[in-house]
């Protein structure tokens, strides 16, 4: 009897067993349910992703939604913070005082006389910027005329104001002049005196800072050491006008700003000789104390001099 090769089982004549052919049947279900089991996994695991996906997307919206909403709180805070900083009507804008929109007013009402106190108010508002970036080109103009003004005003300033016995005043008339009773006896002539002296004063001044530079392996020229002590002689003009304003109005304490102006007036000179020199803190300190003493020393023997020479001539 006929078997099959490949199982065993018994075959009538002509007949083929179909062994292989379920074998191979059995192979393709077996595919078959491979592909349905990975396509099944495939869409259990996409699901999950979408899930997770939306899970986060909407966590992540609620949290942004919270950030929005902290934001928007701090907004408000700043909002009701910066209240102040609204804008004003032009009501209350004119009824509001600044000092700003009166300088301003005051120049378009007077624009020539602004014009004229320009130069000086950069002084005032602006020193030390000012005194730095100050042309290298001495006016020799502008220091003569800044110079002449600062002796004709300080010397009708003493002369007027020797009456109030300003315990401040006399001592640096007796620390200059020593003890004389000239302004009181002779007040035209102690006024030229006293402007001839100060004009003196101001050239040895001057001429103390050229010759200490040297000193600090610098090279000052005269006429910009004239430059910086005339800068220093404006803020004293500018004392001298606020000292005959407060004795015509009945002060006679107020000369004591002559020793504010003296302090500006070493303040000047600091600033002028540190930026023209280039020296260090220290270096312009040393140069302007041996500088003062050197004046001292000098300007002590020319108002001796001149004292006799005055009292010669009476």
């Amino acid at each position: 009897m006929k078997t099959c090769f490949y199982c065993g089982r018994e075959l009538a004549p002509g007949q083929r067993c179909s062994c292989r052919s379920g074998v191979n049947g059995t192979g393709n279900s077996d595919g078959a349910g491979a592909s349905a089991s990975a396509s099944s996994s495939a869409e259990n695991s996409s699901s999950h992703n979408t899930s997770y996906s939306t899970s986060s997307g909407s966590s992540y919206t609620e949290s942004s939604a919270g950030t929005g909403s902290s934001a928007g709180k701090k907004a408000g805070k700043k909002k009701t913070k910066q209240v102040w900083n609204q804008k004003v009507s032009p009501s209350d804008r004119q009824s509001r005082f600044t000092f700003a929109a009166f300088i301003t007013k005051v120049r378009s009402i007077f624009p020539s006389v602004s014009k004229f106190f320009h130069p000086v108010m950069k002084y005032i508002w602006h020193p030390v910027t000012t005194i730095e970036n100050r042309s290298q080109v001495v006016p020799i103009a502008k220091v003569l005329i800044v110079n002449a003004l600062f002796a004709t005003l300080t010397s009708l300033m003493v002369v007027f104001t020797s009456s109030t016995n300003s315990p401040f005043l006399g001592m640096l008339i007796s620390l200059i002049l020593g003890k004389t009773d000239l302004f009181s006896d002779h007040p035209v002539k102690a006024f030229f005196l006293m402007s001839f002296l100060l004009g003196i004063f101001v050239l040895i001044l001057s001429l103390c800072f050229t010759w200490t530079s040297r000193l600090m392996n610098r090279r000052l020229t005269f006429l910009r050491a004239l430059d910086t002590v005339s800068i220093s002689s404006i803020y004293m003009c500018i004392a001298d006008v606020l000292i005959f304003l407060s004795v015509l109005l009945g002060t006679h304490g107020t000369v004591t700003l002559l020793f504010v102006a003296i302090v500006i007036m070493g303040i000047c000179h600091y600033v002028s000789i540190r930026r023209d020199l280039a020296l260090s803190d220290n270096a312009a300190f040393n140069m302007l104390v041996i500088s003062y003493l050197l004046f001292y020393v000098l300007a002590q023997l020319a108002a001796t001099v001149l004292i006799r020479i005055g009292m010669n001539l009476r």
